[in-house]
């Protein structure tokens, strides 16, 4: 993550040989990214002619300063930067999220597997408030989010585990990439902040972990869970989308994360 606590102003990129890419702050409209071409939120690169061309800063920077990289669920296996996955490429996932994979991905040719970017930086483990969200790379029961809505598929990817009461609860990142989607078209709908995708908050979250037993949801502090989950959500929201300074802020900040 230290890759992008200060990120270069201005930088050269072959996906887009003709100009160079200045650095722009977040805080617009969302965006498609023409390296992963995922829809992207945060700080981006983008021409400083003018050209409709964008990068958000996991994938501008990823080739030259991070062309091999390594995650804690796959232990030793590298994965190698490319600005394509191998073919065929229409029917290449993302071994995190399970989405379509369609331009700049982390490939390991070992075990066939690909990431996008922005997963490539989930951390494996958060620590909010006393609460442990560890990352699993399949859940093994119904998400907290979608209640099992979503169908067997999602479980064979990336969800974050944590415990309340003594009950698991699972977070498919999918799911969470839904959520940030349908605050986006809200935010349009309601022509509130132009459609930028939002941050999980309590109305997003209404109707989350509604599939854990009634008892435990009327239980002391069910409602602080419910919290803490929906403030962790955010910043994987965030990151899974192209801001990975939000993680690097959570865990600076005062009562922040922090992660091993």
């Amino acid at each position: 993550m230290k890759l992008y606590e200060d990120p270069p102003p201005v930088i050269s990129h072959p996906a887009h040989p003709a100009h160079k890419l200045t650095l722009v702050a977040g805080g617009g409209a969302p965006f498609v990214c023409d390296g992963c071409k995922d829809a992207c939120d945060g700080a981006r690169y983008t021409c400083e002619r003018g050209d409709a061309f964008h990068l958000h800063t996991c994938c501008a920077l990823a080739e030259e300063q991070a062309p091999v990289v390594h995650h804690p669920l796959f232990g030793d296996r590298a994965f190698v930067f490319l600005p394509e996955p191998p073919p065929p490429v229409d029917d290449t996932v993302c071994d995190a999220c399970g989405e379509p994979a369609r331009g700049f991905v982390y490939h390991c040719l070992e075990a066939d597997l690909d990431l996008h970017p922005c997963c490539a930086l989930l951390p494996e483990r958060i620590l909010r408030d006393g609460r442990v969200f560890e990352l699993r790379r399949e859940a093994s029961r119904p998400c907290g989010m979608c209640g099992g809505r979503n169908g067997r598929r999602r479980r064979r990817f990336w969800a974050y585990r944590s415990y309340f009461d003594g009950e698991a609860v699972d977070l498919h990142v999918a799911c969470m990439k839904d959520m940030a989607r349908l605050g986006w078209e809200a935010g349009y709908h309601d022509r509130v902040g132009g459609g930028q995708i939002v941050p999980a908050s309590a109305p997003i979250l209404d109707g989350v972990l509604q599939r854990l037993p009634r008892n435990k949801r009327r239980s002391t502090g069910f409602q602080r869970f419910c919290k803490i989950v929906g403030a962790v959500v955010s910043v994987i929201i965030s990151v899974i989308f192209g801001n990975p300074m939000a993680m690097i802020a959570a865990v600076a900040g005062p009562g922040g994360f922090l992660r091993d």
